[in-house]
């Protein structure tokens, strides 16, 4: 699998984690440890409508759920 193939499944693999775990918003939004996924997965998503909030937990964006 190429690079960019392998960063393609990485946030798939992520924002569904993030769906199946109801962090869609900034009130529930979960840590990495939580979510179990590496923070820097979750970073690499900011692109695709993931977002970090002040404390370091992050949740998908209503625009990226689809």
């Amino acid at each position: 699998m190429s690079g960019s193939a392998t960063i393609v499944v990485i946030i798939a693999r992520t924002k569904k984690k993030l769906k199946e775990a109801g962090a869609t918003s900034a009130k529930t939004a979960k840590t990495p440890k939580a979510l179990g996924l590496r923070e820097r997965w979750l970073k690499m998503s900011a692109h695709a409508g993931v977002i970090e909030t002040k404390d370091g937990r992050y949740y998908l964006t209503s625009k990226a759920k689809k």
